[in-house]
């Protein structure tokens, strides 16, 4: 296919695919665990519907709350951690990871449908598409 064949098939493709984002929502969590007898002590919530980012960070210096137009690398690292999420599902059960640990809940809907879940992992084996989420939507990843 010719370049400007390959631009032009791109372009009439867009106009499809932004209701079906549009039509969406999804969010993920992440939380810090020092045991998993207490609390979480630190959480970092994103949450994208409607074009709008919903985000929260919550940890010893308090709570932040933050809603603006979501951007277009908010929206693709959130997709790729969702995504990511999606297809690590396993039936088998996986032991407890030991403190501190993160858990990872997510969330994707649309009007027909929805999934959801949540994973735990070692503080050194936090998924990269989360890491890279976390750096680019909260400042920063969990300390290891």
């Amino acid at each position: 296919m010719r370049p400007a064949t390959a631009a032009l098939a791109l372009l009439l493709a867009l106009p499809v695919a932004a209701p079906a984002l549009a039509d969406g929502a999804m969010s993920l969590g992440i939380y810090l665990w020092n045991t998993p007898d207490g609390d979480p002590v630190r959480a970092q919530f994103l949450s994208i519907a409607d074009g709008t980012a919903e985000i929260e960070v919550d940890g010893p210096e308090g709570t932040k709350n933050d809603t603006h137009t979501a951007t277009p690398e908010e929206t693709a690292l959130l997709t790729a951690a969702v995504k990511e999420q999606m297809s690590s599902l396993s039936m088998v059960a996986k032991p407890q990871p030991p403190g501190p640990y993160v858990t990872v809940d997510w969330h994707f809907s649309t009007d027909t449908g929805y999934a959801d879940g949540s994973a735990a992992y070692p503080l050194d084996a936090v998924p990269a598409s989360v890491v890279a989420l976390q750096k680019t939507a909260f400042g920063a990843a969990f300390a290891k």
